[in-house]
């Protein structure tokens, strides 16, 4: 599986929305009831959704957090089987004025961290490298 990362708003068909998701310094994950493990809030694109609407909608559906402000930072293309499939997704980042109570959603709570939880459903070496990129990204714009 090859991964390509490019500029927010270079790619269309944006099929995945991932937020990074930050509260008072600290990052924000949601326990996910089948995996049993944490994860940032994500999700895929409905039919005539932007993007934006996306993580949005994906952010209340796992978090509850609706007071919040949103922004992209890059696009990426997965693809796979030697290009026999791809999916492109936007990452975001929201900075969170106040956390909202969960709806029923195959998320059980939140927590927040100083950084990435040891017991994260993904690779959390690739998770890491991506909060780093954050943090920089933050350092040099906001």
């Amino acid at each position: 599986m090859a991964m390509t990362e490019y500029p927010a708003g270079r790619l269309d068909n944006i099929g995945f929305v991932a937020i990074f998701t930050r509260y008072q310094g600290k990052w924000v994950y949601c326990w996910h009831k089948r995996r049993e493990s944490y994860e940032h809030p994500a999700g895929h694109v409905e039919p005539n959704e932007t993007p934006m609407e996306a993580a949005k909608r994906e952010l209340f559906e796992e978090t509850g957090i609706k007071d919040c402000k949103i922004i992209p930072l890059w696009d990426y293309e997965y693809i796979w089987d030697n290009g026999a499939g791809s999916n492109n997704g936007r990452v975001f980042y929201a900075e969170v004025n106040s956390l909202g109570v969960l709806p029923k959603s195959e998320m059980d709570h939140t927590r927040l961290f100083d950084t990435v939880p040891e017991n994260y459903t993904y690779n959390r070496d690739d998770e890491l490298a991506d909060i780093e990129k954050i943090e920089k990204i933050l350092k040099a714009y906001i």
